[in-house]
């Protein structure tokens, strides 16, 4: 908790946090005094002098307010540092997440960085204010408490001291028992929003399916998860609530025990014993302190965690090149091996070597699981190889600058993805600098002005989220837009024609054949169409390169690719006749 607190703690925060930390160990001792000046007080009133208590409530008095200001200066810094928190909370996670190894994105740290977004938000604030600072108190309070009560007497210091330790325990031992219940409450909360929304966004299928019950769905399986486990972290707590009960009350019996007896065996009076059961009953109330932080301690602590486990994710190599966009480069694959995951199951290239001529357009083609989509995403940076290197014009892409390698690298998807904004927005993302007339450029060359010209509302038109509002096509032709629009001089191009009509599908073909953007491209493809326009063609099959060259010199090979160019062809010929 401690390490996940400082990591998110901003640039130059220490000091202050330093003086948070003494603020609040000298609000504690002010507490503490204002109570065990109570002995002296009492005793003054009982004295032959009574008129001596006036100093010591002047004393207690003093004190308090000194307190008073003190934790005023405390919480001001308190919050300071919370919103501190929270402000680089937001960005360092936002900054993170953007040079994540994009193979860290399992499924169970996806859910880790939801949940720690999520956490990211207002409560963060408070973590000090309300969580941090309350946890010192209450164990500095009865410790400078027990420290105090040696001068009265040593056996109720010794007695209090044993009843911290006692505290402690019943605090760990509480922890433990609530743990696993917290954190698999948890899970199953988020496995619980993500199903709703799952059932929320799927109701089109469910309902063509007469699957719309929600107990019969994946979502009413997770709510009852959800609710069972709630149900368990809430009896889990139970446990630790009589703990802390019977801890306090057993602490209370013995310094009780202890005063009386010391009392009537004369070792106090009776009026400084009177006022050291009102010191035990203050020093006691830290106990219900622990009693009410206990049950959210691994709660803030679980959150605090998955909040540093995105801080401390592995990140792409970052360097500090730089490369020439001006020109289309030369691409290198050398030696390169990548696994997807930490098996030999997931092995999808091994010693792979590719060279790829400035200026070129190239094919690679294959059976699906072959690795196309790999090789890919390994020239675009968006994977590292477990081996080898990537280079472009000579250079290793892990030298370079994170902004060097966005620069040098334009893609189009095959499951493009459009954000809840205008048609233009989502074409500008890709050069947000870009003038109208390129952005009309750009959408002329992926045909995205015949959509512009059918909506209402042209560019301003929403596409909604996911762009829900659109076509697969139509969506498809404006990632492609997004594309062509930045300057990149590599251009990585996967499937970009699948969601397309044959007509759109050759259009958007010659469309980036046709980009005035001088460029090295390296295209994923099955069309015979996306194909036809490429200098060089690469059959991969189960991460190995089958055959390599031109397509007529393939074709005269009579290989795997003329197999493939056959079938295809063959298939794109087929159509329905009457008989």
């Amino acid at each position: 908790m401690i390490r996940a607190i400082l990591a998110l703690l901003p640039e130059g925060s220490n000091t202050r946090l330093s003086w948070h930390l003494v603020l609040t160990a000298l609000s504690v001792l002010c507490r503490a005094l204002s109570a065990v000046l109570l002995v002296p007080l009492v005793s003054a009133l009982f004295s032959t002098e009574p008129q001596q208590a006036w100093l010591w409530l002047g004393a207690i008095t003093t004190v308090t307010v000194l307190g008073w200001i003190v934790d005023w200066a405390a919480a001001r810094h308190a919050y300071q540092i919370g919103f501190g928190i929270l402000d680089n909370g937001q960005r360092s996670l936002a900054d993170t997440i953007t040079i994540i190894q994009l193979n860290w994105f399992d499924a169970k740290n996806t859910s880790t960085t939801r949940q720690a977004i999520a956490a990211t938000g207002p409560d963060l604030v408070g973590v000090i204010v309300y969580f941090v600072t309350p946890l010192i108190s209450a164990i500095l309070l009865p410790l400078i408490i027990a420290v105090a009560l040696v001068p009265f007497a040593w056996q109720l210091g010794a007695a209090a001291l044993i009843g911290i330790l006692a505290l402690l325990g019943t605090f760990w031992l509480s922890q433990q028992l609530t743990r696993q219940a917290v954190r698999a409450a948890m899970n199953t909360n988020n496995q619980l929003t993500e199903r709703v929304l799952e059932f929320a966004r799927t109701q089109q299928a469910l309902r063509a399916a007469r699957r719309v019950e929600l107990e019969s769905s994946l979502a009413g399986q997770a709510l009852g998860k959800a609710h069972s486990s709630t149900m368990k972290n809430l009896t889990m707590q139970v446990p630790g609530q009589i703990l802390f009960s019977l801890v306090s009350q057993l602490t209370l019996v013995v310094l009780a025990g202890l005063t009386v007896y010391l009392t009537l065996t004369h070792q106090l009076t009776v009026p400084v014993a009177i006022a050291l059961l009102v010191v035990a009953v203050r020093y006691l109330e830290s106990f219900t302190v622990f009693a009410e932080l206990s049950p959210g301690v691994e709660a803030v602590t679980t959150t605090l965690r998955n909040i540093r486990e995105v801080l401390e994710a592995p990140r792409d190599p970052e360097g500090d090149g730089t490369t020439d966009v001006a020109k289309a480069p030369s691409i290198e694959l050398r030696d390169v091996s990548f696994n997807y995951g930490s098996d030999a199951s997931g092995q999808v290239l091994e010693h792979f070597n590719l060279q790829i001529q400035p200026g070129s357009t190239t094919a690679i083609v294959g059976p699906s699981g072959s690795g196309k989509s790999t090789v890919l995403s390994l020239i675009a940076g968006l994977q590292q190889p477990s081996s080898g290197d990537v280079l472009v014009n000579g250079q290793t892409l892990h030298t370079l600058s994170s902004d060097a390698r966005r620069n040098l690298v334009s893609v189009v998807f095959q499951e493009p993805y459009l954000f809840d904004g205008s048609l233009k927005s989502n074409v500008l993302i890709g050069q947000p600098d870009a003038t109208d007339l390129q952005v009309n450029e750009a959408s002329q060359l992926a045909r995205v002005d015949r959509i512009i010209h059918r909506l209402p509302d042209g560019w301003d038109s929403r596409a909604g989220e996911g762009g829900v509002s659109l076509s697969g096509g139509e969506r498809q032709r404006l990632s492609i837009a997004r594309a062509l629009i930045k300057p990149a001089p590599i251009l990585l191009v996967d499937e970009a024609t699948s969601a397309l009509d044959p007509e759109n599908e050759a259009a958007v073909a010659a469309a980036l054949s046709d980009d005035p953007i001088p460029r090295t491209r390296v295209m994923v493809a099955h069309r015979l169409s996306s194909i036809s326009a490429a200098d060089r063609v690469i059959f991969l099959d189960k991460g190995k390169i089958i055959e390599d060259g031109s397509i007529p010199d393939l074709l005269a090979q009579q290989g795997r690719f003329a197999d493939f160019w056959t079938q295809h062809h063959s298939a794109e010929q087929w159509q329905l006749g009457a008989r």
